[in-house]
């Protein structure tokens, strides 16, 4: 597990910069500015912010110094913001994002392998059948499609939830979360329905059955921790998704998260602020994905073995 550990690590750090670089330069070809408007500055003005933000300089010198910023946890100015560093900015959207994406990840998994076991314990029955059409409607449902139609119906015409803001309390962690786990669950409840209904059939656990094992004990010593496998390969990406998905939950609940910064960076052509969030978000996406590979050589030694 060490070796695994150390070349996904080695591997990170160009990956990371290679990001970097592409998030740079496709930024600075995207038409517009940060400093335009409705109402076009003079020249001398927008030649006098440009230079102090140093955007006057060659593209390679900008790409340049914002990586040997970069290297010393700077993430520099915003552009839009201006009262605010984008250190700052992170700072205070990325509490509501992990804590989005972290509930999220624990609801899908609880509702999906629960949901999975129970249809691999009933495989070609009707609740099988049920479940599963239940998993692909969910998982085919789009976070730009379940977030507003559970605010409308929860929120506005029930009103019962918090619809925009964070509030007090929790409430307003209900629906975005929700929002969030649906497709993640549905796709985790699939994996979980196949892999165990796999592990269900293979020799040791006719053995185990022969042996006079009760079907619990089978079912969660036996088959349950090989079924997750596919599960475990699943959840880097699941994560990663989660994160990103985030920035159109953040936008539709009007939550001050990453995602939030992230649209207004972009619309605003905010370079600092977007390579920042685009940093972190790649950054913590290696990280989840390494997690993910823990998980996996936990469940299967076979890969700590290779």
């Amino acid at each position: 597990m060490l070796v695994l550990i150390t070349r996904r690590l080695m591997t990170a750090i160009p990956t990371l910069l290679v990001i970097i670089l592409a998030s740079f330069f496709l930024m600075r070809l995207a038409p517009g500015g940060p400093f335009d408007g409705e109402r076009p500055l003079d020249p001398a003005t927008q030649a006098a912010l440009q230079q102090a933000y140093g955007l006057d300089r060659p593209l390679w010198e900008q790409a340049w110094l914002y990586v040997s910023r970069l290297m010393q946890g700077d993430f520099g100015p915003s552009l839009v913001y201006r009262d605010f560093t984008v250190s700052e900015l992170i700072a205070q959207g990325l509490p509501i994002s992990l804590t989005l994406g972290g509930l999220a990840i624990l609801l899908a998994l609880m509702f999906g392998v629960t949901a999975g076991l129970f249809a691999a314990v009933r495989a070609g029955q009707v609740a099988d059948k049920t479940i599963m059409m239940l998993a692909t409607v969910a998982t085919a449902l789009p976070t730009f499609v379940t977030g507003p139609a559970l605010a409308l119906f929860f929120g506005l015409w029930l009103g019962l939830l918090p619809v925009s803001g964070t509030g007090e309390g929790g409430a307003w962690l209900i629906m975005p979360v929700v929002a969030l786990a649906l497709p993640v669950s549905g796709a985790i409840a699939k994996l979980t329905r196949a892999g165990l209904a796999s592990v269900l059939k293979q020799d040791h656990i006719r053995t185990a059955r022969a042996r006079g094992l009760s079907e619990t004990k089978i079912l969660f010593k036996h088959g349950l921790r090989p079924a997750l496998v596919p599960v475990a390969s699943y959840l880097g990406p699941a994560a990663a998704g989660l994160l990103t998905g985030a920035v159109v939950v953040e936008t539709v609940f009007g939550l001050p998260g990453l995602g939030r910064y992230f649209v207004q960076g972009a619309l605003n052509r905010d370079y600092p602020l977007v390579l920042g969030v685009v940093t972190l978000y790649a950054a913590l996406i290696i990280l989840f994905n390494l997690f993910a590979d823990l998980i996996y050589g936990w469940l299967d030694p076979r890969m700590r073995e290779g």
